[in-house]
């Protein structure tokens, strides 16, 4: 399973992605503003789509997430048997 969240990490909405993709131990990627979880090291993505972080002028070399590209976050996607989105 594969959760993608969006939501800044400091809301109720990505701690609660967050820790339902923990407690089923699922892979996370995180878009748009959850891309600032992955320098945390409370919250660190499995992934961070490489867009959003340059977007945002995260360093990719002080994150704790692997940085991927839209085709290969295509291609998690299409491996994976179930995706999950929450923004």
């Amino acid at each position: 399973m594969l959760f993608l969240i969006s939501s800044a990490p400091d809301t109720k909405e990505f701690q609660t992605a967050y820790k339902m993709a923990e407690d089923m131990n699922a892979e996370i990627c995180l878009l748009q503003n959850a891309v600032y979880a992955a320098t945390s090291s409370d919250n660190p993505g499995h992934y961070a789509l490489r867009d959003d972080l340059d977007l945002r002028g995260i360093d990719k070399d002080n994150i704790r997430a692997k940085a991927i590209d839209y085709s290969q976050l295509v291609d998690l996607m299409t491996k994976t048997d179930k995706v999950v989105g929450f923004f």
